[in-house]
């Protein structure tokens, strides 16, 4: 009697931990394995299949999963993406992924981005059906505070002319606290290494400020400052406990509960100095669910906040926005000559 072995699909155990991992980000949608169905031209057959709602309305994703070696087969290609393409129309599903376990070429990224497929790699840490690790290349900044300058305005520019910058109060606190606080801020929240910086703040009630042999009520509070600094490059090791890296988006999404981001051979004080960082390092695109940036800075002479007085509350909310509207390359790029004295 003959005997006929079913054969295992090469990657079959990379589909699993694929299927799983989707399933730790939401265990409403029903996901399956190695699903066949039938299209216009026969049986075709899905590694994974998503299944869900969106507003009501059914929903299907398909992930096709690609679990290549590193070292033999080498980063998954743009001819897997024109196949996806073709085979997400023929099934009809309203969104498609391909999950590597070898990385993506930069071709692929790039047609990818163009026909809007998806590109990941999932995170299991210590699982060992996951053989590609993530490295990647991720830009801090080091910023040093120049100076800054105050404005005061009430029915008249008020004059400050030899007072100390740190010795105006709004009652008991220095107002320096509460502009340092918020240079801080705008630092983080542009990718900016030089220039200088104007801020203004209308303010919804008058307040009243005081310093040595002299108060003024005001209805305006401007603040300049300055900074210069430097880009830097780190090569990075990324991993976590259960996630997924977009390739295109070149973020990591954590999984809801016990997903944490890890981060391996960073050195914040170290790094290579770069003149800029590729521009989509300078666009600010909003956050999806569960997903983690790093944009780290290092500041050096920027004196730290002490208490921060309540300003907030009486500033027009439009002149708290901390995104700089314009951020062009002038501000971006590396100061020439800067040499930062920060060490560990």
């Amino acid at each position: 009697m003959a005997f006929k072995i079913k054969k295992r699909k090469q990657g079959r155990e990379y589909e699993r931990v694929v299927a799983d991992i989707v399933r730790e980000f939401d265990p409403n949608v029903k996901v399956t394995e190695g699903k066949w169905v039938v299209g216009p031209d026969g049986r075709r057959e899905l590694d994974v299949l998503i299944e869900g709602t969106t507003g009501g309305r059914p929903t299907k994703g398909i992930i096709e999963c690609k679990d290549f070696n590193p070292q033999t087969t080498g980063p998954v290609g743009i001819n897997y993406v024109d196949a996806l393409d073709s085979k997400r129309h023929d099934v009809g599903a309203q969104f498609s992924l391909i999950c590597s376990n070898a990385g993506f070429t930069s071709d692929a990224i790039r047609k990818a981005k163009r026909v809007r497929i998806g590109l990941i790699s999932v995170m299991l840490k210590g699982d060992r059906r996951l053989r590609f690790a993530v490295v990647e290349d991720i830009y801090t900044r080091k910023v040093r505070f120049v100076s800054a300058s105050l404005t005061l305005t009430g029915n008249t520019t008020i004059n400050l002319t030899g007072v100390p910058f740190h010795e105006i109060l709004y009652g008991t606190v220095p107002l320096a606290s509460w502009i340092y606080h918020r240079i801080m801020l705008l630092i983080g929240s542009n990718p900016i290494v030089k220039g200088t910086f104007k801020a203004s703040h209308a303010l919804r009630t008058p307040l009243v400020f005081e310093w040595p042999g002299g108060s003024a009520e005001s209805t305006n509070l401007t603040f300049r400052f300055t900074i210069e600094g430097a880009w830097y490059s780190h090569q990075v090791n990324i991993d976590s406990t259960a996630g997924i890296y977009d390739w295109i988006r070149r973020r990591v999404r954590v999984a809801p509960g016990n997903g944490q981001l890890e981060i391996k051979g960073l050195n914040i004080y170290e790094g290579e100095c770069i003149s800029l960082p590729p521009a989509q390092e300078l666009i600010r695109e909003s956050f999806l669910k569960g997903e983690v940036d790093m944009k780290l800075v290092l500041t050096e002479g920027l004196p730290i906040p002490g208490t921060v007085p309540d300003i907030d509350k009486y500033v027009a909310p439009e002149d708290l926005e901390l995104c700089i509207p314009e951020v062009d390359a002038e501000i971006s790029a590396s100061t020439p000559t800067f040499t930062s004295s920060i060490s560990q």
